[in-house]
């Protein structure tokens, strides 16, 4: 009988998520694309201005010293009407797509009004509305000398159920800044941070009973006194805004066993979980890894029984270890 040398074995379980912890990309523009101008923000790229005209939305080469190339404006020149919004078009359904939980981030700024407009100072929103064209929260960015900071709504202030919380936490004024957040459709809850210090934690998405979906993001200019002759000459600049799915970690894998069959080869048992695969690799150094063994990929299972991988080609002397990497099936 061959005499098989003693194997040490080592089961790295690794989760890769191919295709699920790499997030999937729904939207970014850095703007550098775009038309420069007042008013070429409006009608491309799928964003739609409710102030086509008067240039308070605008795209501004070199703003900021090269440093982000284009950058999207709002403000500055008196506009049409007392609430500017432009809109990008969204259209994602959490119930029907990949994932109910999507994160945004953008870069922007705020530049203070001037004596031009005896500084007065107005409101700034990143919102979002459902495919309705509800609202169904925002982030209010109050340039206002008594509001001046960040607060979070919950909808429409002319809902029943609506809520604005102020976070306690302010901007500089001319500096550049990163918001980012976390919105959680199926349980109707959100998160944000400025610059990674939280705004605000798990709090209620829309209080106001509105359909949620994503329907398209916002960046809106509200004049705090008023109507259009009592503008600001203060606006915001945004750039780098990504939309993107957040998936969920994948399931652990649970080995069955790792024994040696009568013949003395290596048998290895795991339960799978369904819409992942699996494949064993080996290495004699636990530094250089192979996958060139008979049988070692198992693509999709659609049974839940135990998986068996059996290594019969074991070496006559050393030491062998295995892992066995989980991916999506997708």
């Amino acid at each position: 009988m061959t005499k098989v040398a003693p194997l040490r074995l080592l089961v790295v379980l690794l989760a890769l998520l191919t295709g699920l912890a790499n997030a999937e990309l729904i939207y970014f523009t850095d703007f550098d694309d775009f038309p420069e101008g007042e008013n070429a923000w409006n009608d491309f790229e799928g964003w739609q201005a409710s102030d086509r005209t008067s240039g308070a939305q605008a795209i501004i080469p070199d703003l900021l010293g090269g440093a982000l190339g284009n950058t999207a404006t709002l403000g500055f020149n008196r506009p049409n009407r007392s609430l500017t919004t432009v809109a990008k078009t969204i259209n994602y359904n959490p119930a029907t797509e990949s994932s109910a939980v999507t994160a945004f981030a953008l870069l922007f700024g705020i530049e203070d009004s001037t004596e031009f407009t005896n500084y007065r100072r107005d409101d700034f929103f990143v919102s979002f509305y459902n495919t309705n064209g509800s609202a169904l929260a925002s982030v209010r960015i109050s340039n206002t000398d008594t509001d001046y900071g960040f607060w979070y709504r919950n909808g429409s202030p002319q809902a029943q159920g609506y809520e604005e919380i102020d976070t306690g936490l302010d901007f500089v004024q001319g500096e550049l800044h990163e918001l980012t957040g976390i919105i959680d459709f199926a349980s109707n809850r959100w998160s944000a941070e400025i610059d990674g210090i939280p705004l605000f934690t798990d709090a209620v998405f829309n209080g106001t009973n509105r359909a949620l979906t994503f329907g398209f993001i916002a960046i809106e200019w509200q004049i705090a006194q008023g109507g259009t002759s009592n503008y600001g000459d203060n606006f915001i600049l945004v750039s780098d805004l990504r939309i993107e799915t957040v998936e969920d970690d994948a399931p652990p894998v649970e080995i069955d066993s790792i024994s040696r069959d009568p013949a003395g080869n290596i048998r290895i048992s795991w339960l799978p979980t369904a819409g992942y695969s699996y494949k064993v690799e080996y290495s004699d150094d636990l530094v250089n890894w192979r996958a060139d063994l008979p049988d070692s990929d198992f693509p999709s299972p659609a049974e839940t029984g135990p998986l068996v991988f059996v290594d019969a080609n074991l070496p006559q002397t050393g030491s062998r270890y295995y892992r066995l990497l989980q991916t999506s099936g997708d």
